[in-house]
This record gives C-alpha cells, sequence and structure tokens, in this order.
C-alpha cells in the first residue's frame, strides 16, 4: 500500500510541475485522418463516475488519462498488458483530487492573483505540448482543461498552506523543547582491547564472542587513550591525536545532546567544553575517550530540530490526509456510470501521444 500511495501522491503533484518535465519538448504532428471519440458537447455530457456530489464526465477523465500515461511513460504496449491497472490509477487521482478540492473548498481556500498566473502558465504549457488532434478527438475544451487546473490549484494551496502551518508550529514546539539542551559535536575515539581483522572490523571466535588481546596490549591501550585525552586537554587536536596512536580508524564523529546517553557519559559530557575530552570509558571493545568538538551547537540544534521536525510532519500530516479522504465515502464500482470509462480505448490514447514523441518509458529502478 506505502508504494501505491507514494505512486498516487506523485501522480497527485504532477499539474504543480511543469509541464515542460511532464511532456519533453516535442512539437505537435499533422492531423491524422482519424474519427472523432466525441464531441466537446458530448464528452462534457457524457458521465462516466460520480465522486460525492460531483460528477465526472468523459473529458475530465481523459485530461487525468493524459496525466497517467504521460507522467509515467505509459507506452500502448503496457497498457495493452495491463489495461485496468493504468486505468485504477487514473480514477484514483480523479476521486483524491475531487475530495480534497472538496475539503479545501470547505475550508475557504481562496486562490489570489498568483495562483491564478502560475495556474495560467500551467495550463498554457499543456496546451502546447498536446497535440491539437487529442483535444479534437477526445472533445476536450478550454473550458474543462481550466477546470482541471483550477481544482489542482484549489488542492495545492490548501495542502501546502495546511504543510505549512504543521511544519512551523511542530518546530516552535520542538524549539522550546530543547531551548536549554547542550547539543554538542562529538569524536569518538576507540583504543583497542581486542583483536581486529584486516578490514578493522571487531574479531571473533566460532562461538561469536570477541577474541581479547594480551593483558601488555590492553595496558598499552589504555595508556594510549589516557596520554591521547591529556593531550586533547592541553589543546591538541582531537582527530590529529588519533592519527598519531594509529586508531583514527576506530573513531568517528557524532552529533548528540547532553541527556540522550547514559546517565555516566551525560554527567561527563555536560562538564565540558569544545576541545576538550572525557577520562577513559571502559567498553567491551577497548578503552574509550569522547573529545568535544563544540557545546551548545545553535546550528546542530537547528538542524536536528529541523529534521525531527520533517518526521513529526510527515506522520502527523499523513494522519490529517486520511481524514480528508475518509471525508467523502468511495465504492469504486458504484460511483462508476455505466460502461463508458470500461469501454475507453486508452491504449488509443496512449499511441496520440506515443506517436506525438511525448511518452517516455520511464527507467527501471
Amino acid at each position: 500500500m506505502k508504494g501505491k500511495f507514494k505512486r498516487i501522491m506523485a501522480c497527485a503533484m504532477a499539474m504543480a510541475v511543469t509541464s515542460t518535465l511532464l511532456f519533453g519538448c516535442a512539437g505537435k504532428k499533422d492531423k491524422k485522418d482519424s474519427d472523432v471519440v466525441y464531441t466537446k458537447e458530448e464528452a462534457s455530457t457524457t458521465k462516466a463516475m460520480v465522486i460525492g456530489d460531483y460528477d465526472v464526465y468523459m473529458d475530465e477523465l481523459v485530461i487525468y488519462a493524459i496525466q497517467e500515461i504521460t507522467l509515467y511513460g505509459v507506452t500502448p504496449d503496457m497498457i495493452e498488458a495491463d489495461e485496468k491497472t493504468y486505468k485504477d490509477q487514473t480514477l484514483a487521482l480523479v476521486r483524491e483530487t475531487k475530495i480534497l478540492y472538496d475539503v479545501a473548498l470547505h475550508n475557504n481556500v481562496e486562490l489570489n492573483d498568483d495562483d491564478i498566473a502560475a495556474r495560467d502558465k500551467l495550463i498554457n504549457s499543456f496546451k502546447s505540448v498536446v497535440p491539437e488532434e487529442v483535444f479534437e478527438k477526445y472533445g476536450i475544451s478550454d473550458e474543462v482543461i481550466e477546470k482541471v487546473f483550477t481544482e489542482r490549484t484549489y488542492v495545492e494551496k490548501f495542502e501546502n498552506d495546511i504543510r505549512n502551518q504543521m511544519g512551523q508550529d511542530i518546530s516552535k514546539d520542538l524549539a522550546d523543547g530543547f531551548k536549554d539542551y547542550n547539543f554538542q559535536k562529538l569524536y569518538y575515539m576507540v583504543f583497542p582491547t581486542i583483536e581486529v581483522d584486516d578490514d578493522g572490523n571487531p574479531a571473533t571466535d566460532t562461538d561469536g564472542n570477541y577474541i581479547e588481546v594480551s593483558d601488555d596490549k590492553k595496558e598499552e591501550a589504555k595508556e594510549n587513550a589516557k596520554n591521547a585525552s591529556d593531550e586533547i586537554n592541553s589543546g591538541k587536536d582531537c582527530k590529529e591525536v588519533a592519527e598519531s596512536y594509529g586508531v583514527s580508524s576506530f573513531c568517528s564523529e557524532m552529533n548528540g545532546y547532553v541527556g540522550a546517553y547514559s546517565d555516566e557519559m551525560n554527567e561527563a559530557l555536560d562538564k565540558l567544553s569544545a576541545g576538550e575530552c572525557t577520562d577513559i570509558i571502559d567498553s567491551e571493545v577497548g578503552c574509550v575517550i569522547i573529545a568535544v568538538i563544540s557545546d551548545h551547537d545553535e546550528e546542530l540544534k537547528e538542524n536536528y530540530i529541523y529534521s525531527v521536525a520533517n518526521d513529526y510532519l510527515s506522520d502527523q500530516y499523513q494522519s490529517l490526509r486520511n481524514d480528508w479522504l475518509a471525508s467523502i465515502p468511495v465504492d469504486v464500482e458504484k460511483d462508476m456510470e455505466g460502461d463508458v470509462w470500461e469501454k475507453f480505448a486508452m491504449k488509443d490514447l496512449s499511441q496520440m501521444l506515443n506517436d506525438a514523441g511525448i511518452v517516455m518509458p520511464t527507467v527501471p529502478q
């Protein structure tokens, strides 16, 4: 379901992406001798589905089908092999858009001049790259194009505004919560007291236990760790010290804050300033010392809050979005009107777009 949701989300945002990216730069082709599928009047009055109080006609569905085909590079062969999937994905996008549009209207969303200008720019791009013969064959009028893009503009404005406000609120709460926290950049240094393999990884016996070095080497590791700590506290650079003792490959830079560690480490680190180092901390792999690169680091705190806020926002916004989408009941079978969509030859539409050079198959990941 997660993969399907991402696909629907990506398609739902398609009209916010520059149409040139969706359709490429191909020019229009000469009109072919083909029968007209619908006149504009027929397309705008042939009801295909109902979503709540919204009637959806064939002209709208064809526009969404164009988006499905061009955004995902759906070739005629792909549709021939699995037409139902691509038709269902088109319907899913229409349902989602109509429901969110309804929610936006009930939340009193209004478009300003900039929103209208952005919409008009997208409409012009859309009309400039989709061959006129497609519009003629499927009875797509300027009015229905404007309608579809307008509804998408409402949805995008509503969702963007809600996300931005939620993000600001979450960030403020986190900033208040972490206001007095001591964020630090640390250099974690290990002086091994166990054997390591050629790649520097801990060596183990047949039972999976670490292989300890001799007592003499343990003492040497402890002495080196103590001397390294003293050198750092006397003003030497921690990374240069690590290099001099040949333990750089066992060291790593870490970011965190006092309060996120064990009680012993929290107490030790909170007393240290940038350029200072802890005493030896014994571990199962060796003697550990931790050098403080920076303390009360505001940039690190801001980056942390930004990252955590994004995670919170993603979860909370998705929950809210699910509530919106549940505001209008959906029945994928009963919502359909007659069999006009079932009989619609999506492959023919893909063929026309493909012939015009604006269907670019996606490369499998």
